[in-house]
């Protein structure tokens, strides 16, 4: 991995106006990342944008064939389709190559990551065999934390999983749709549908119309699929079912868990709190989409035991999706300078 005399490390942004992005571009400078030079890449119609990292000026710049030159890490927080065009680029000039788009999930060179929660059911962290990593999905992040830490603990008999679906998961163009949608059915006028061909404001969904892409069932069956690569048989795979939801940021997701015999909830609740879990046992203040903002800390409320079921609890809980996918990345690199440097503990 290539580092300058400083032991800096120049970092390749792609996609750094999209909401990832600019997320990504934050925690770099909040944790104190040791970039030597960080590179702003994006489409052609944001070219020339100013921003700023680190409380210095920045400027968004196009791809080009030398963008990746002398570049340690490139960090693709762009759409799918924008990452295929360029990833190769960056792995042939030598960089590791973190994906937050989720295009290389399927490329069995890539390995699936979450630094974030899987110290909560691993030992060390044992060998780095490939330059390219998947950021995981923040929900499946959530799930097999919980799965993982309840496994060893316990013997988990079934897990039945709800999310609920944020637009911002659909980026800026997500987040307008339902801002248009919620004005608009205010005055009585059309309400667009370009992004979900369907109606979100004010309304629940199991499906998108037929013309939107990604699908919801596509979108669960990825968090599913990144579950069940995480945790690798350390745990029940989940029941899964994904609602989108008309929330603007933060994933909320509704947890039935069977353990094979009861304990008490607080047992449960001693288990889960965790680092980056964080259990509310006050009833007056459980977590909700709104209050996560901003946090780098998945959620859960108070653990309550079925009324139906003895050895049956249900766990709520809720994230900033995009802190959380961003923090996931940042957390990735963080790990590799970490190995560079001969360490292995990632800074709290």
């Amino acid at each position: 991995m290539k580092q300058n005399e400083d032991f800096q490390y120049n970092v390749a942004l792609v996609g750094a106006s999209t909401l990832k992005g600019k997320e990504v571009k934050s925690l770099l400078a909040e944790r104190g990342f040791p970039v030597g030079r960080l590179a702003l890449l994006d489409t052609e119609d944001v070219r020339g944008q100013l921003t700023e990292f680190d409380e210095e000026p920045a400027v968004l710049q196009p791809v080009t064939k030398d963008s990746f030159e002398n570049m340690a890490f490139a960090i693709f927080a762009s759409s799918p389709s924008f990452t295929e065009q360029h990833w190769q680029m960056a792995e042939e000039s030598g960089c590791e190559v973190i994906d937050l788009s989720y295009f290389l999930e399927t490329n069995p060179r890539a390995r699936l990551r979450a630094p974030l929660v899987e110290g909560l059911w691993e030992e060390g962290g044992g060998p780095i065999e490939s330059h390219l990593a998947v950021s995981a999905h923040p929900a499946a992040m959530a799930i097999a934390g919980i799965l993982g830490m309840l496994s060893r603990r316990f013997s988990v008999e079934r897990a039945v999983i709800t999310v609920f679906e944020p637009v911002s998961e659909r980026g800026k163009a997500g987040l307008e749709e339902l801002h248009r949608q919620t004005a608009n059915l205010f005055v009585f006028q059309e309400i667009p549908k370009d992004t979900f061909d369907s109606q979100v404001a004010f309304n629940l969904l199991s499906s998108y119309g037929e013309n939107s892409r990604p699908t919801l069932r596509e979108v669960q069956e990825r968090i599913g699929n990144h579950v069940r690569g995480l945790l690798r048989r350390r745990a029940v795979q989940p029941a899964l079912r994904l609602l989108q939801a008309p929330i603007f940021f933060g994933h909320a997701f509704c947890c039935f868990l069977e353990l094979a015999d009861p304990v008490p909830p607080e047992e449960v609740e001693e288990v889960l709190n965790q680092k980056p879990f964080r259990v509310s046992r006050d009833r007056d203040d459980q977590p909700n989409v709104v209050g996560v903002a901003g946090s780098n800390e998945i959620e859960l409320g108070a653990v309550e035991r079925d009324a139906a079921c003895e050895a049956g609890y249900w766990v709520w809980g809720a994230m900033d999706n995009v802190r959380l996918a961003a923090l996931n990345a940042v957390e990735i690199a963080e790990e590799r300078v970490f190995a560079a440097a001969g360490r292995s503990e990632p800074r709290p």
